[in-house]
């Protein structure tokens, strides 16, 4: 039976509203500080955001790859493979999450040498930082526990629980920072209640639809060293991905702090719009990530051929949909985040790079879930590993000669060379359906 655009909607509907929601949570920090008229404290939360970001995309590969491996699981239609790929993530989120916390004074030196942030804005930084180390393991559980309801198509239960952690967290945004004038601190604090109740509401709708029981879970959170090396092999190339991710997204604040608090509360501003754009696709690379799992459990390469095509259309869609509201709601963008005459002048003097970003980048982010859902991570890594060497070459050379501009002209490159060196390696994913 063929995928129809129904049966595809009805599952990347949820993802999208699921995932286009957690970008919006530093737009909203970073649009409550922004309403306290301070371009220091804007920069604050920017580069601290950098940093746990930087901590918890390092190992964001947990929520892939438990997609992936959840979804083929459901397509051979086996209860313990369906175990195993929840509880074996599980317990390695847990303990990484636990060591960032027994590591923080150390992340935190590494992070101010990189970033080399003004005084100022990393004595904000510091204060947002001290709070929200500490939901690193609800973050990486979240990523396990998430990745997992993915992979199962269920939906519904994972728009639920992004939802309303999300909501949760922009609630407390204004009501720490607006009302109770916390600063920073409110922000982060927000945030650590909002990762907290997120976990715990997922960890229920886990316990309330998996088909396995308490005993499945504890035998197959016991893992081997055999284990322990499977998965560590299965999701090295994510990982690698995910360093070049990281080099990227830290240069581009790195070279932004080199230019003045100015340009780096504006990037910041910048970066979180194309974060909501970014996630609304990866929404629909979510819901062909799981199709596309269930394709190879069945050996199914007509499912997979349908996958690719739907996936196609609605990335095409999606492109001028996002592209038509970033041109008509451009002076209404930059309004939601500051009110500074000179952070909204140069906000509108860089905007034309927002417009172009979801035709660069709307096919290499949708396409990588069609990669990931397949376990054909390989592909992934070295069209990652090429794109960022790029990057780093252009704006090594654009940004001596067009300062912002010329570093939003590499983050441009960065975007377009994503699909158009993984697209290529499209034959091996249909080769994993014979």
């Amino acid at each position: 039976m063929a995928l129809t655009h129904k049966d595809y909607l009805k599952i990347a509907f949820p993802f999208i509203v699921s995932t286009v929601t957690q970008p919006l949570l530093g737009a909203v920090d970073t649009a409550v500080i922004g309403r306290l008229g301070v371009a220091e404290m804007i920069g604050g939360v920017a580069v601290g955001t950098v940093i746990m970001n930087t901590l918890y995309w390092l190992f964001g590969f947990f929520r892939v790859s438990t997609t992936g491996q959840s979804a083929i699981a459901l397509g051979k239609n086996s209860p313990e493979e369906q175990a195993s790929s929840l509880f074996r993530p599980f317990v390695l989120s847990l303990s990484l999450g636990l060591i960032f916390i027994a590591l923080q004074s150390v992340i935190w030196m590494g992070a101010e040498l990189i970033i080399s942030p003004d005084p100022v804005v990393a004595e904000n930084t510091k204060i947002y930082f001290d709070i929200m180390i500490f939901g690193a393991p609800f973050v990486l559980l979240n990523y396990t526990v998430i990745g997992w309801l993915m992979g199962q198509a269920k939906a519904k239960e994972t728009l639920f629980t992004q939802v309303f952690g999300n909501v949760l967290n922009i609630v407390l945004d204004v009501v720490f920072v607006l009302y109770f004038d916390m600063g920073i601190a409110g922000v982060a604090l927000a945030t650590l209640i909002a990762q907290i109740s997120t976990f715990v509401i997922g960890a229920v709708l886990v316990l309330r639809t998996c088909r396995f029981s308490l005993f499945d879970y504890i035998q197959t959170a016991k893992m081997t060293r055999k284990d322990l090396k499977v998965i560590a092999s299965s999701n090295m190339d994510l990982l690698l991905r995910t360093v070049c991710l990281l080099v990227f997204f830290n240069m581009m604040a790195r070279v932004g702090s080199q230019l003045g608090s100015d340009v780096l509360a504006v990037n910041a501003i910048l970066m979180q719009v194309t974060f909501i754009v970014s996630y609304m696709f990866d929404g629909v690379a979510n819901a062909s990530s799981v199709f596309a799992g269930k394709a190879v459990g069945q050996k199914n390469p007509t499912l997979l051929d349908n996958v690719i095509k739907l996936n196609t259309q609605w990335t095409a869609a999606f492109v001028v949909v996002l592209t038509l509201l970033l041109v008509l709601f451009k002076h209404q963008v930059v309004t939601l985040f500051t009110t500074l005459p000179n952070l909204v002048e140069l906000y509108l003097d860089m905007s034309p790079w927002l417009l172009v970003f979801p035709l660069v980048a709307g096919f290499g982010l949708t396409f990588y879930g069609i990669f990931t859902g397949t376990g054909t991570t390989r592909p992934v890594r070295n069209s990652t590993f090429l794109t960022m060497v790029v990057f780093l070459v252009t704006q090594f050379i654009a940004v001596q000669y067009w300062g912002n501009h010329g570093l939003w002209l590499a983050f441009t490159v960065f975007y377009v060379g994503r699909f158009v060196f993984l697209y290529p390696s499209i034959i091996q994913v249909k080769k994993k359906c014979l």
